[in-house]
Formats: C-alpha cells, sequence, structure tokens
C-alpha cells in the first residue's frame, strides 16, 4: 500500500495532466474502499489545486477533497487557490473552484467570499454555460444554509453580497441555457422549502436554531424571491414550457409557492418577520384581489395539461400536489383538487411507481385540511372511493384471504 501511494504522490508531483488525473483516480479509488488517503490529499491540494492544472484535474481534486478531511492550513491553500483559479482564462477551472464553495468550512468561508466576491459576481455574467451553471448550483446550496444566515447576524457587508446573489440566481431561472434555468429553479425552491418547513440545513455542519435576526434574514429573501417570481410568472411560466420535459418538474414548487404566498396574502406575514423590509417597499402599490385571481388561475392552466398528458410518474405526482396546494387560495375552485387527486391515484395503477404508494396516500391526506370544509367533503369522498376501488381489485388479484394476511 505504501508503495501504491507513493507512486500515486510520484504521479500527482508531475506535470503530465494524464499522469495526474490517473493518480487521482487511483486515489479516490482508495477513499471508496475506507483507506485513509490524508496523505494522498495534502499532495494533491499542493501540486493540483494550488497550481495551475487541467480543468479534468481540477475537478478531481476537488472531489478528493471533500471525501477526506484537511487540516486549517491546507484550506487555507485550498482558499488560495480558489482565488488563483477564478481569474484563470479557462472558465471550467473556474467553475470547478466555485463548486468546492459548497465544502469549505463555514469558519472560512466568510473571507473567502468577501476576498472573491467581484469574481464570484462576474461568473454570473459569463459567456460559459459551464460556469454559470456552475455558480448558480453552487451558490444555491451554499446560500441557503444555516451556518451562512448566522454569519451574516453579525456581517451587514456579507449580507448585502449574499442577498445581492441571490438576486442573480432569481434571475437566472430566465437564463439562455436549459440547465442555469433549470438549477436555479431548484436553488430558489430549496431557499422555499427551508423557510416553509423549518427544517435544518444538512448542508450545514453544525445543528443551529434560527435566531430572531437570522429568521428576519431568511424572510427578507424568501419575501424577495416572492416578489420577483410574482411579476415575472409569465415569463417564467413560459420559460418552463421549452426546458426539457425532465426538467419542468423542478419549475413548478417555486411558481406555486410564490403565487399562493402572494394570492393567500402569506407574504405580508414573511414582510413583517423580516427587519430589513422598508417602509418604501411597504407602501408599493398591492396587487388588486381580481389580479391575484387571475395569477393564480394562470398557474392552474399552466400545470393542468401536465396531469393527462404526461408519462412521467413523477412529474404527475409533482403537479398534482401543487395544483391541490393552491385549491385553498381565496377563489379556488373544487374541480382543482378533484383533478388533482383523481390524476394522483392513477398512479397506483402505474407499476413503476407502486413503490410510491405510500407517499400517495401520505401527501393527498395531509394536503386535505387545507382545503375550505365543503370542499373537504367532496374531495375526501372521491379520494375513500378510489381507495375502495383499489382495494375490490387487490383483494381479486390476491385472494381474500391472502390480502387479509398482508393488511394484517
Amino acid at each position: 500500500m505504501d508503495i501504491l501511494f507513493a507512486q500515486i504522490q510520484a504521479d500527482l508531483r508531475s506535470n503530465d495532466a494524464l499522469r495526474q488525473s490517473g493518480a487521482l483516480l487511483q486515489a479516490l479509488q482508495q477513499s471508496a474502499a475506507g483507506r485513509d488517503i490524508a496523505v494522498i490529499a495534502k499532495t494533491a491540494v499542493e501540486e493540483i489545486v494550488a497550481a495551475p492544472a487541467s480543468a479534468v484535474c481540477k475537478k478531481l481534486a476537488f472531489d478528493l477533497i471533500r471525501s477526506t478531511r484537511l487540516t486549517p492550513d491546507l484550506w487555507e491553500t485550498v482558499c488560495s487557490g480558489i482565488r488563483n483559479d477564478l481569474h484563470f482564462p479557462d472558465p471550467d477551472v473556474a467553475a470547478a473552484a466555485v463548486s468546492i464553495l459548497a465544502a469549505i468550512p463555514f469558519y472560512r468561508l466568510a473571507k473567502l467570499i468577501s476576498d472573491c466576491n467581484k469574481e464570484i459576481s462576474e461568473c454570473f455574467d459569463s459567456p460559459s454555460d459551464n460556469l454559470r451553471f456552475s455558480v448558480t448550483e453552487t451558490l444555491g446550496c451554499v446560500l441557503a444554509r444555516d451556518d451562512l444566515v448566522t454569519l451574516c447576524e453579525n456581517n451587514v457587508n456579507l449580507l448585502d453580497r449574499v442577498s445581492a446573489w441571490w438576486a442573480r440566481v432569481a434571475a437566472n431561472m430566465l437564463d439562455r441555457a436549459d440547465t442555469v434555468a433549470k438549477v436555479a429553479f431548484e436553488s430558489v425552491g430549496r431557499l422555499f422549502q427551508e423557510f416553509s418547513s423549518k427544517r435544518m440545513s444538512k448542508l450545514a455542519g453544525d445543528k443551529l436554531v434560527d435566531s430572531e435576526n437570522s429568521l428576519a434574514i431568511r424572510s427578507n429573501w424568501v419575501s424577495s424571491m416572492v416578489d420577483f417570481v410574482w411579476r415575472k410568472r409569465r415569463a417564467l411560466m413560459a420559460r418552463s414550457l421549452i426546458l426539457p420535459v425532465e426538467n419542468f418538474r423542478a419549475t413548478v414548487f417555486p411558481v406555486v409557492y410564490s403565487v399562493k404566498a402572494v394570492a393567500s396574502g402569506s407574504v405580508e406575514v414573511i414582510r413583517k418577520l423580516s427587519k430589513a423590509f422598508s417602509a418604501a417597499n411597504g407602501s408599493d402599490e398591492v396587487d388588486s384581489h381580481a389580479e391575484k385571481l387571475v395569477g393564480v388561475s394562470d398557474v392552474v392552466t399552466h400545470l393542468a395539461p401536465f396531469l393527462v398528458s404526461s408519462l412521467e410518474p413523477a412529474l404527475i405526482y409533482e403537479v398534482g400536489i401543487n395544483m391541490l396546494y393552491l385549491a385553498d387560495v381565496p377563489g379556488g375552485k373544487p374541480e382543482w383538487a378533484s383533478q388533482s387527486i383523481i390524476a394522483i391515484l392513477t398512479l397506483w395503477d402505474r407499476q413503476e411507481f407502486a413503490s410510491a404508494r405510500e407517499s400517495i396516500v401520505r401527501a393527498v391526506v395531509t394536503n386535505l385540511h387545507l382545503l375550505d370544509l365543503h370542499m373537504q367533503v367532496g374531495v375526501s369522498l372521491l379520494f375513500f372511493i378510489h381507495i375502495h376501488k383499489l382495494i375490490i381489485r387487490l383483494r381479486k388479484m390476491l385472494g381474500t384471504n391472502s390480502f387479509e394476511h398482508t393488511i394484517s
């Protein structure tokens, strides 16, 4: 083993990109096998990360870094290498450097962001689709982290930079590249999910409890994203329709969440939670009730065809649950809920979705309490009629005894 590690280190010290990439792949194999590769990681940091290298070698070296632990002095070397790579002429090298931001320890992250603010911001304007994708994906993960929100509490300059980056991430939902637009939708959706579910970010190293200030900061970001999506909703829906069908699912939740927040008035509550929400913003013209209804109706019209025309079960499920989520807004219609539940329950007949039947029942029952009482009665009756039909079908398939045994 010592001979193998020595050979890997020798290849990493060579100036041959092919030998270096092969050595990094071997090191990753050793890491996957559970072996301690700290000594190889040190060499990779010094010879690849902190020195000029190809984009492939940079990416492999960063993958190696993620699979092991580094000492604080090595993290300093990594941060120096990132700063240099952001100036590198090859955008793929810069994209690799941006991608490692998600792995930087929180105690070093604020300084790195301050040092590289200009370079990171310029990545959003790069003509390279790969670089715009990398910065949108990475910041979408990093900016939603609880530890970064905590850092923003005591650093106004950092808060301003992060808030500006959220605006750039949101704008990338309309990017010309499909991959960039998709990952921007996912990033905004992740921010909404973190806020609405009150879950702690799994990306954070520590379990942090939201303070009043951090809640205000996150509320300000969410309200800004909601306002952006509401203003640009028609353009965003049009952009989502020209995405590849496998990417459309990522666009559903951010649009539905924002439109419902405005139509139901919950965005006003979010704004009140934000101390940064100024009086000037509060004096903006409020959308009329009719415009809110039209906005919700436009989204339903946009999503409804996918309930019947899509061949992808996961997309039908996503659209159905979100349409059910919209059914209780002021002016919502019972048929929105019934269409959703009928489409979701038809997934029981889809063999490739059989393993998700528990999720179907759980999601429908969970969302029923959101509806008005008169809607609950009709939708619940429809739901249980379908369940009853499915039970009868299962009895015929398995036989009475075997079915009762299965249920028990």
